[in-house]
């Protein structure tokens, strides 16, 4: 079976509607109800350490806490723990019970630019996170590493995020070599390129996901 973290969010939606449209055997972990979801694909839990890990064959991660455009840039004071808190530390949980489960292929969504050693907060975190996961010794680990997502969002787009996305619609032919990673991709592309990542189709390692290409590191 596969167990989803984040199906409420924009790429863990597009990952649970694919999972069901394939008929893969699936549990989403969500906090609230979704509408689109049957009551056994989906468990309701208020607290993630309550969830049951037997036998989960595939993880995926697509937890995060939401930001604003701006705190990709610098980050607020007053946000930087809770952030950290679900970034990294309910992240690392989960991703251990899981491989502690006997759990060998998780795939989890991280951010292009991803280092422990930026100087940007927001990188910074997901760099050490990726580090740290790749320590668990997953047989399988793919790390997405996507630009600024393009999709349909619960909450109205602001001023600065359309900016973002009216930018990088200009530039995106000019943003080729080692630029490409850092084009705006639709999150639903990300969705389907963490499954196939995740299948057979590629053997054990580490893998990680820069625009639209799987890349074994």
């Amino acid at each position: 079976m596969d167990i989803l973290f984040g199906s409420s969010g924009l790429v863990g939606s597009f990952i649970a509607k694919k999972l069901k449209e394939t008929k893969h055997k699936f549990l989403a972990v969500n906090r609230k109800k979704l509408s689109f979801l049957s009551d056994e694909e989906q468990q309701i839990i208020t607290d993630f350490s309550e969830s049951n890990f037997s036998d989960v064959n595939k993880g995926f991660i697509s937890l995060g806490f939401p930001l604003e455009w701006y705190d990709l840039i610098f980050m607020r004071s007053k946000i930087k723990k809770v952030f950290q808190e679900v970034d990294y530390v309910l992240i690392m949980d989960i991703a251990q019970r899981l491989k502690n489960s006997g759990c060998e292929t998780l795939s989890i969504v991280s951010a292009v630019g991803a280092n422990k050693s930026s100087p940007n907060f927001y990188l910074s975190i997901k760099g050490r996170l990726e580090e740290d996961l790749i320590n668990l010794g997953f047989s399988k680990l793919i790390l997405a590493r996507p630009g600024h997502l393009l999709g349909k969002r619960p909450k109205k787009k602001d001023f600065g995020t359309r900016i973002i996305e009216f930018i990088g619609l200009l530039s995106h032919p000019f943003m080729v070599g080692k630029l490409k990673k850092y084009r705006n991709i639709k999150a639903e592309k990300i969705a389907s390129l963490l499954i196939e990542a995740s299948s057979d189709k590629y053997g054990d390692g580490t893998y990680v996901i820069e625009f639209d290409e799987i890349k074994k590191i």
